[in-house]
């Protein structure tokens, strides 16, 4: 007979076989090579699901985080090789150049290699407006993902397989054109545009128009939408997950962590505002001033739980060094139970770019190794990774001051 348990997000009793794997801390922000305390069963498919989409995917999507996963990534491509792919700059949906009725084109960029334009279906939905590249189920569909025109801005070889890498991985679905690079015959992740396909000689139109644009000088103009509130779902996700994995059933019990059910669950950020929920979000983030700086791992999203004056939180430091931060439990029980170790902090360290991930880490022995007072084997075999952009190829560009 098939078990039952609770669904931590949910909180439903449910059976075993509507259960599935999730990642506490996103895959798309290193979460895959985080160690076990970061992935749990005890989720529900349907749970799974939403927040993939409506609450990790409303923070990973959002304009300030795509930047912050492209911050610092170049750190890690391999020099000697073009093996390595980039995660893509988004600069937002473009006002003065018009595709066809009922589309729109994304701006995106690759580090030192092509500009990237994305046609695909405009949304009717104001869901979507603030996610890069809109309605993300429809990335996952071949027949919607839309249409990828790529123009190579270096000559570069390494710069050229790095750029065709990067959109590959970022568009793995979508019809992939290069504008301006002959391809071999039997090409099949990327073509070239074929003019007596009408939509395709309609797509060299809008090329042309960005060319044009370039040559008289003119600004390709984009607009980005910003959701301030897409972090306060995902927060609150994650410190419920977080303190199931401290303290189990006992603290999703609690009414703080019902507090923190309802912040997941809750889509109008109105609402959500009037739970007592204590934390700083992403957008506003903690201001540390220069100390954030030394914090900050290269392309890489620093994770600590530390208790600080009777309250346990969970502090978050991007790739720029921006830091938010949530309370998981002020439970003087739960807390009890908690190993010293937590009174100084622990810490771990996701780095997409390099897929890999070190930790658990004392904290101290992570600011000690920051600060250069004494080395932390674990982080200077992660800093071993990092390579100085200087010897890098050569792309061919003049820099723009």
């Amino acid at each position: 007979m098939s078990q039952e348990r609770e669904c931590v997000y949910c909180g439903k009793i449910k059976q075993a076989n509507e259960f599935s794997h999730e990642h506490i801390w996103p895959d798309a922000l290193g979460g895959d090579h985080l160690p076990s305390f970061w992935k749990t069963d005890d989720v529900c498919r349907s749970c799974n699901n939403m927040s993939g989409v409506f609450v990790d995917g409303a923070f990973i999507k959002s304009f300030p985080v795509t930047g912050e996963r492209a911050h610092d990534a170049l750190t890690y491509l391999p020099p000697d090789r073009p093996t390595g792919a980039l995660p893509l700059n988004y600069l937002g949906v473009v006002q003065n150049v018009r595709p066809a009725e009922g589309e729109v084109i994304d701006f995106w960029v690759c580090a030192s290699g092509a500009n990237i334009l994305h046609i695909r279906t405009e949304e009717k939905e104001d869901t979507w407006n603030a996610y890069a590249g809109g309605d993300p189920r429809r990335g996952s569909k071949r027949s919607k993902a839309g249409r990828v025109l790529i123009s190579l801005t270096s000559a570069e070889p390494y710069w050229v397989c790095t750029s065709l890498r990067s959109v590959l991985q970022h568009f793995p679905k979508a019809k992939r054109f290069v504008t301006n690079l002959e391809l071999p015959a039997d090409a099949t992740n990327f073509h070239e545009l074929d003019l007596s396909e009408a939509q395709q000689a309609d797509d060299l139109r809008i090329v042309r128009e960005f060319e044009k644009l370039r040559e008289r000088g003119e600004w390709v103009r984009n607009c980005v939408a910003i959701d301030p509130h897409a972090d306060g779902r995902f927060l609150a996700k994650v410190a419920l997950a977080v303190g199931f994995q401290l303290f189990g059933s006992e603290f999703l019990a609690t009414d703080y962590a019902k507090e923190l059910r309802k912040g997941f669950r809750e889509a109008d950020p109105g609402k959500r505002s009037q739970l007592k929920i204590r934390g700083t979000g992403f957008i506003r983030g903690i201001d540390l001033g220069p100390v954030s700086d030394k914090l900050r791992w290269p392309g890489g999203w620093l994770l600590v739980i530390l208790q600080l004056d009777k309250k346990l939180a969970l502090v978050i430091t991007a790739p720029t060094g921006r830091t938010m931060g949530i309370q998981i439990t002020d439970g003087a029980t739960l807390l009890g139970r908690l190993g010293s170790e937590y009174q100084d902090g622990v810490s771990w360290v996701a780095v997409p770019p390099a897929r890999t991930a070190a930790g658990p880490l004392p904290y101290p022995d992570y600011l000690a190794h920051m600060i250069k007072v004494a080395k932390a084997p674990v982080l200077a075999k992660l800093e071993a990774l990092r390579t100085d952009p200087s010897v890098l190829p050569e792309t061919g560009l003049e820099d723009v001051e």
